[in-house]
């Protein structure tokens, strides 16, 4: 524009110009408060895919323990023992005399996984042989809510997670 505008115009101007650059301060609230709806709705949907996350992580854990038990006893050409403390959600693999703890793992609340409950079925514990056989066929069920994963132990060997029960998903 020319210096030669009458003030008036030029105040228009201005005042156009002004607005056109920015947002008013009612804009920016409302998009925040958008903002704000859609990230609570979103987090309120993440909540059940984190704790399946957590049960499949301790039982992806446990069956690595698992074979880790296998290949103690290998190594140590004589059994070793998987012990589970349901009321405590841990266990530990130790050697058959007691005198060797190879590793202990917490599962409930002060641990990465926070599980509500651990079970073991049938017996609270196991042993395992040099050649990978177990003395009997055992299953590890690990819950949060109302999610659940199972990790069996077969008598072979075999060690695998199964999928969520019916209706538990």
């Amino acid at each position: 524009m020319s210096p030669a505008l009458t003030g008036s115009m030029s105040e228009s101007y201005l005042r156009r110009m002004r607005r056109a650059h920015g947002f008013t301060l009612i804009e920016i609230i409302m998009v925040l408060a958008l903002l704000g709806i859609i990230s609570a709705l979103g987090i309120w949907q993440m909540v059940p895919a984190l704790e399946h996350e957590k049960v499949r992580g301790a039982a992806s854990i446990l069956i690595a323990d698992l074979q880790y038990a296998q290949a103690m006893a290998a190594r140590q050409r004589q059994p070793v023992v998987v012990i589970v403390n349901p009321s405590l959600k841990m266990y530990m693999v130790r050697d058959r005399a007691g005198a060797t703890v190879y590793r202990e793992r917490f599962l409930g609340e002060d641990s990465d996984y926070d599980l509500d409950d651990l079970q073991v079925a049938p017996e609270t514990s196991v042993e395992v042989f040099p050649n990978g056989t177990a003395t009997e066929t055992t299953t590890f069920t690990l819950v949060i809510g109302e999610y659940e994963r199972q990790v069996r132990l077969s008598r072979a060997g075999q060690v695998r997670m199964l999928a969520a029960p019916t209706g538990k998903k």
